[in-house]
């Protein structure tokens, strides 16, 4: 991260009208930061218009940069000697979600057997949850990200941060509703029929009879286009008002949300992706998610073991050792955990592109077979295990040491 510059100095070119202190530096930040979103416009690309099998795409995205992206938690804590002695009622607690996905069996086994006709609920309400959580995460690292952008321009707790972030949240989750609302998967495990699309206005049909004759899950989506709109609008008056006062706007911090913002919305508000396995949509807007941790992470792992690799490793433990090279960090993460992980996922057949079993069900059967559900217990609980412990070590602004290893201690 550049060195934080709170004092404003108007020289020539675009420093005298935007102010320019990035996380890492320009270079890095537009690569991998910001220029990162690319990747899911990719993954949109591969899907739309080259039509490649997704699950394939899919199975090498999860080996080669989502799993990697959570052993970068674990690196960052149960490998790091001093992480361990600093958080250890953290470490061990957190250990609990793993119990989460087996409580939600053991009562779909109690229901069953008390004759309930809706004995997997409790199954099918933890794999939504996590599913939730999963997209709740990921605009939390992004608003993460906004909030470095602020610490590192002066904005922090301005009424611009606060609007930013309005505006982070809002564009993101608002119409994540308005995209589960006519989905056909997510419509049905909640009970609901078929994918919804707009109609098309019949002849001589007026604009109001058109509204009014629309199903109620189609007037949720008009609610939340209305609140995006609402949002973009409250930014754009504020960015001008800023400008006409000759203030200064941080150049970082709308680059970074000129290139989040349209992949959401696109994704969300577009027909495209209504016809496919959500699979595809989580790949699109988790893809660039892990490629901004990883930098993150490996930006921190610099800072923090590298200046004196020898003591470092005496001090922090195999962590240190692990981070002198960054292809060497990501090999052992693909062998240690995402081809034992996942090669075991091919052997029970819970991935058809590499077994010929069953694939991508709701492979939950009381009294017979429940391998997958066992393997799904497990994946599912190292996603929520990573989202519990990102929740606590990634807080700069109550923790000295990780603003020094993330350079932005002013």
């Amino acid at each position: 991260m550049t060195d934080i510059n709170l004092q404003p100095t108007h020289g020539a070119g675009l420093s005298r009208f935007f102010k320019m202190n990035w996380v890492f530096s320009a270079r890095r930040d537009l690569i991998f930061l910001i220029g990162s979103v690319l990747a899911g416009w990719v993954v949109f690309g591969m899907y739309l218009v080259m039509g490649w099998n997704m699950i394939l795409v899919w199975l090498i995205w999860v080996i080669v940069l989502d799993t990697p992206h959570f052993f970068a938690t674990y690196s960052r804590t149960y490998l790091d000697k001093a992480a361990r002695k600093q958080m250890p009622r953290l470490l061990i607690l957190s250990l609990g979600v793993f119990l989460i996905g087996p409580a939600a069996l053991i009562l779909s086994y109690g229901l069953q057997g008390l004759g309930a006709p809706f004995w997997k609920t409790p199954w099918y309400g933890f794999m939504i949850m996590v599913s939730l959580w999963a997209y709740w995460h990921v605009t939390r690292q992004h608003y993460g990200i906004l909030r470095l952008y602020h610490r590192m321009n002066g904005e922090t707790g301005t009424k611009d941060a606060r609007i930013d972030s309005w505006v982070l949240y809002g564009c993101l989750l608002v119409p994540f509703v308005a995209f589960l609302a006519r989905h056909g998967g997510a419509r049905r495990r909640v009970g609901l029929e078929g994918r919804l699309t707009f109609p098309d206005r019949e002849v001589g049909q007026g604009w109001f009879d058109y509204v009014s004759a629309l199903q109620w899950e189609l007037w949720v989506v008009l609610a939340t286009i209305f609140i995006v709109v609402a949002l973009l609008g409250v930014f754009a008056v504020r960015q001008v008002q800023r400008v006409t006062r000759g203030e200064r706007i941080a150049l970082p911090k709308l680059a970074f949300l000129a290139a989040v913002l349209p992949l959401h919305l696109y994704m969300c508000y577009s027909d495209h992706l209504l016809f496919t396995s959500l699979l595809v949509f989580t790949m699109i807007v988790t893809i660039y998610h892990d490629v901004q941790y990883l930098a993150i992470v490996w930006f921190y792992n610099e800072n923090r073991y590298g200046s004196n690799p020898e003591k470092s490793e005496k001090t922090y433990g195999f962590a240190a050792k692990l981070s002198r090279n960054f292809w060497i960090y990501l090999a052992f993460a693909i062998a240690t955990i995402s081809l034992p992980v996942w090669g075991l996922g091919c052997l029970i057949g819970r991935i058809k592109i590499c077994s010929s079993g069953p694939v991508w069900g709701d492979q939950l059967e009381i009294g017979g077979t429940t391998w997958i559900a066992f393997y799904v217990m497990l994946t599912l609980g190292f996603q929520m295990h990573h989202y519990v412990l990102d929740q606590f070590i990634w807080r700069p602004s109550k923790d000295k040491k990780l603003r020094e290893d993330l350079k932005v201690e002013a």
